[in-house]
Order: structure tokens, then C-alpha cells, then sequence
């Protein structure tokens, strides 16, 4: 029995040659996280702070227009490049300049970029590509970002132009995009290369009431075939006199000093989906990697809110929010640890019951203190 059961498994191997027992598999394990820039968003895609974006799997950003979705692709790319892996850039809206590029970290003469119009040129393009890489023993050497998906349209679509037709069909885009995200997918993990997207949301217009998951141009696969999706938003805010951000406004600028973006992980095949957190995008110094933390800390219990005022959970107190937001000191040896460890429990999957937080903490665990307590005029 035990032979007819082993050739039944080998039988398997002899028509695909990437089976293998599961404890043995490259594909189905994450070989690594990129730094996105930011602790909060690496902690809600990796459920670690010092994860970002998994290697060898496909990640989508998606957000309305200046939601930061190209300026999180520079900096992965960045952080990518930093550890020997070489960016490929498919720009589908000629938005990427060198210039803002090397400003965000990138060696772009490192960079192969790839301008492109339709979704059948770039699913062509990526699958030569990527075929290359897998013949040539190329696996886990390269970092690929389509930016973005929105703006791609589908050769039937660009021929009906050439014919003055005014006919559209927006299930030839869906189909288009699907066989795309497929070889993004598939061939993106044989050979362990990273994949970025990014893409538009709109609501759907038919929705009796709006909902907190929004629409993407190219059909459902934009949503479902990546590995995490990540859903962005944006609420542009003034300076608050260092309170909570830095920020301040240049010559002619009118009022506001930088953005909030708030990330919604929609889909998330590593920790538990559906968590938010936000980040904070100065128009003067750039992305704040510590911004949203206190958030999440008071959220797990690393620190305790006493009103306007916070304090550790051994007693100590830190006082008001603005005299200590930049101790990194203070964040990396004594906060950020316990962020850390009560993340990796709390968020993970798993067959066993959750950890409770300590006693003392219960009542802050559902309360993460908001932005408008933050800077409030108490806290002075």
C-alpha cells in the first residue's frame, strides 16, 4: 500500500516539476520583506515593523490620485536596490522622472525602465521577461512595478481608435487584465520575483450606501489574484506646530504642509486582513517613518494614555505626546519591542486562541487615541 501510494505521489512530479512536499516548497514560503518606509505600513502587510512588502509575491497599491502610490513604489524600489536586486519600471503614465527617483533613493542607472500603453504589451513584455530570468537561473535577482494598472488599455480598444469607433467593452479590459495579474502572479513566484502594482479606486456608483472597500479599473483579479492589496487614502492637513508632524508650508504654498494617508489592507494572504493604519507625507521633509506608531502602541498596550499626557506600563511617564515623538532612543529600545512581539501574536493566523493583552491595557486595546486628540489645544 505504501508503494502505490508513493507512485501515485511521484506521478505528480513526472508531469510538473515544481511539486514537492510542503515543508520542502521555495514557492510557497516569503523569502523576505522590503522596507516600505514606513513601520506602521510594514507592520499592517507583514505583521512586523520591520517587514514591508513580501519578496517573490505580487502587492498592489491602490488609491485615488495623490495618495502616495508612486511615491511608496520609489522608495521599495529603493530599499530593494539597497539589497542587491534591480528595479524594473513599467510606466504606463510617463510619471517617473530620474530626477524625483534618485531623490527617493534610486540608483537609475541601475533601473531598466519600460514605457507602455496596452495590457497585452505589458503581459508580453513580463512574460518574456520573466521566462528569461527562469531559464537563465536569474530567480529572486529582480524587482518588477507596474505604474499603473488604471491607465492601461486593451489593444481591441486602441485598434476601434484607429477606426474612429466610438464602441467601448469593458469586459475585453477585465479579461486583458486578468491574463496579466495571472502571469504576474505565476511566473512573478517560479521565479521569485517581486511585483508592485499600482491602481485607481472609484465607488461604484450603483451602491445604494459607499463602502469602505472601493472599485479598481481592470475587473475583480486586480483585487483577488495579488497576494496583498493594499487600499489608500488621503486627508491633506496643516501644520500643527510640531505637535504630532513636522511640516511646514514653502513661499505661495496655501496652508497645508502635508497629507495623512490612511492604508487599508483589503487583502492579505500572511496576517489577518482589514487592518488600517496611517502615515503622514510632509511636503517639505517626505515620509515620516514613525508617524501612526503611537496608535498602534497605545493599541497593544506598549503605552498607556492618561488623557492628554501618556506614560509606559511599568509607571514611567513620558508626558505629553510632542516631547517625546522623536526619543528614537526611546522608540527603538523600550516601544517598538513590545509593538513587535504583541503584533506578531495578535495579528497572525492561527489555530489557537489569541493572546490576551495584560489586564492593564484591556481598556486601551479598542481605543488607539485619535489624530484630533493628538493636537489638541490642551496639549501644550
Amino acid at each position: 500500500m505504501e508503494k502505490d501510494v508513493q507512485k501515485a505521489l511521484d506521478d505528480i512530479d513526472s508531469v510538473n516539476p515544481f511539486a514537492t512536499y510542503l515543508s520542502d516548497s521555495t514557492l510557497s514560503r516569503v523569502g523576505g520583506w522590503i522596507d516600505t518606509g514606513s513601520y506602521v505600513l510594514n507592520a499592517i502587510v507583514s505583521g512586523s515593523i520591520h517587514g514591508g512588502i513580501p519578496k517573490g509575491r505580487v502587492t498592489m497599491l491602490a488609491g485615488e490620485s495623490m495618495t502616495g502610490k508612486s511615491l511608496f513604489v520609489m522608495k521599495i524600489l529603493a530599499a530593494a536596490q539597497k539589497e542587491g536586486l534591480i528595479p524594473v519600471i513599467f510606466d504606463t503614465e510617463n510619471a517617473i522622472d530620474p530626477e524625483g527617483a534618485e531623490r527617493l533613493g534610486l540608483d537609475v542607472s541601475n533601473v531598466k525602465y519600460v514605457p507602455c500603453i496596452s495590457i497585452e504589451q505589458t503581459r508580453n513584455a513580463l512574460y518574456k521577461f520573466l521566462t528569461t530570468v527562469k531559464e537563465k537561473g536569474l530567480e529572486g535577482k529582480f524587482i518588477v512595478a507596474i505604474d499603473s494598472l488604471g491607465n492601461l488599455q486593451s489593444e481591441l480598444s486602441l485598434a476601434r481608435m484607429g477606426k474612429d469607433s466610438t464602441s467601448t467593452d469593458m469586459g475585453t479590459n477585465a479579461r486583458a487584465m486578468k491574463s496579466l495579474m495571472q502571469t504576474c502572479t505565476n511566473l512573478g513566484a517560479v521565479t521569485q520575483t517581486t511585483i508592485l502594482c499600482t491602481n485607481h479606486v472609484y465607488d461604484n456608483p450603483a451602491a445604494l450606501f459607499p463602502s469602505i472597500e472601493k472599485n479598481m479599473p481592470g475587473g475583480k483579479s486586480c483585487v483577488y489574484l495579488p497576494s496583498v492589496t493594499i487600499q489608500l487614502a488621503r486627508k491633506p492637513v496643516k501644520s500643527d506646530g510640531g505637535k504630532t508632524m513636522d511640516g511646514e508650508t514653502a513661499v505661495a504654498q496655501k496652508n497645508y504642509a502635508g497629507i495623512i494617508i490612511r492604508a487599508l489592507t483589503r487583502k492579505n494572504r500572511f496576517i489577518k486582513q482589514y487592518l488600517e493604519g496611517e502615515m503622514y507625507l510632509s511636503f517639505a521633509s517626505g515620509l515620516d517613518r514613525y508617524f501612526g506608531m503611537i496608535d498602534l502602541a497605545v493599541g497593544v498596550g506598549a503605552v498607556i494614555s492618561t488623557g492628554a499626557t501618556y506614560q509606559l506600563p511599568d509607571g514611567k511617564k513620558l508626558g505629553y505626546y510632542k516631547n517625546w515623538r522623536k526619543d528614537k532612543e526611546l522608540w527603538e529600545n523600550t516601544i517598538l519591542p513590545v509593538v513587535e512581539e504583541r503584533i506578531g501574536k495578535v495579528w497572525s493566523y492561527s489555530n489557537e486562541e489569541e493572546e490576551e493583552l495584560p489586564d492593564e491595557v484591556e481598556d486601551e486595546k479598542p481605543k488607539p487615541k485619535p489624530l484630533s486628540d493628538l493636537i489638541s489645544d490642551d496639549d501644550e
